[in-house]
């Protein structure tokens, strides 16, 4: 299966890496604002993060994906190109996905195993243009 997700491009022509929105990355937790939206419960690179509670959001289904951003690409891994060590599992509605520690680890590991995928994203075509 190929998940589809939304990231900037960096200046090397792959998608950056990082802890923010539209990154190869998850959002920490911010306890300061407990309503800022994260993508795990982790705060802190020491912090561990589990399976169950968060990951990094992608899609089956490209047509999911609202496509409006300029700025940024279109991009697609093979889920056989997802480390062992992280898990790939199907959280709705639709065809919602996340890509998840597939046991405990410290959140700065997790990240780096995310980051480490980065060759593995495609770009794909969006309006003719990749």
């Amino acid at each position: 299966m190929r998940l589809f997700r939304l990231m900037k491009v960096d200046a090397d022509g792959k998608p950056r890496v990082g802890d923010r929105a539209m990154a190869l990355g998850v959002r920490p937790a911010d306890p300061t604002n407990p309503a800022k939206r994260s993508d795990v419960l982790a705060a802190t690179d020491t912090e561990p993060v589990r399976p169950f509670e968060g990951g990094l959001s992608c899609y089956a289904d490209p047509a999911d994906i609202a496509l409006a951003a300029k700025q940024l690409q279109l991009w697609s891994i093979d889920e056989r190109d997802v480390p062992p060590e992280l898990l790939v599992r199907l959280t709705g509605p639709g065809s919602h996905h996340h890509i998840e520690p597939g046991d405990e680890m410290p959140l700065a590991e997790f990240q780096q195993l995310l980051a480490d995928t980065r060759d593995f994203w495609q770009p794909e075509l969006q309006g003719g243009q990749p």
